[in-house]
């Protein structure tokens, strides 16, 4: 049996029978047969029953289902990394947050509540499960740090007949700037001087999140 303890870690207990779990978890006997072996959202009360020892990649599932069942919920605050300016209303849970900026809600879980500045929308961002205060936010700006080696796709438009065009159908051109940089046979430097500025350079636009185009 597993569950998250307080700390944020993952505790397994080994019980003689199902029965033994039942009683220790006050259930009946056929709410443990229901449990064992499955994923069930919230598991009991938070526990996961399994016939088996859970292996490596099983045991991040279990921490990324407890996490996301912890948060999810949570209200979530975005900030401008540069200024500590409200990005828009908080927003009522991850999945909405992931909504606005357009990416996976595990792109906000990994983010949350780590005093990195990440690239969300375009926008270099800071994302809290709280409202950040005064003296909170004067620490911060004299402290914040970019996620380290995070990987931004790119979306390379150019523009026909006064309209946007973008090179590789409804998907990002190019999974990384690295990537970028070999096919287009510039720096990355370069695509992330003109990156979401609006700015042409020989004869392409570079965004970080796909254009709305009517």
């Amino acid at each position: 049996m597993y569950v998250i303890d307080g700390d944020g870690s993952i505790v397994k207990t080994i019980h003689k029978s199902k029965g033994a779990v039942a009683k220790l978890l006050n259930v009946q006997d056929r709410i443990i047969t229901n449990h064992i072996d499955k994923w069930i959202k919230g598991g009991i009360n938070g526990h996961y029953i399994f016939s088996y020892e859970l292996d490596t990649i099983e045991l991040e599932k279990f921490l990324e289902i407890s996490r996301l069942r912890k948060f999810n919920n949570n209200r979530v605050w975005a900030y401008n990394a540069s200024t500590l300016e409200l990005i828009s209303d908080s927003f009522s849970s991850m999945q909405k947050a992931a909504d606005y900026f357009k990416v996976d809600y595990r792109s906000i879980l990994n983010h949350l509540d780590t005093d990195l500045a990440t690239l969300k929308g375009g926008k270099s961002v800071l994302l809290f499960s709280n409202e950040l205060s005064k003296p909170e936010k004067y620490l911060l700006l004299n402290n914040i740090k970019k996620a380290v080696n995070e990987t931004v796709s790119v979306w390379v438009y150019k523009s026909v007949n006064n309209k946007f065009i973008l090179l590789n159908y409804n998907k990002p051109t190019f999974s990384s700037k690295l990537e970028g940089t070999k096919e287009l046979k510039m720096s990355a430097k370069t695509i992330s001087r003109y990156l979401d500025t609006h700015k042409e350079y020989k004869g392409l636009y570079f965004y970080s999140v796909a254009l709305e185009i009517n």
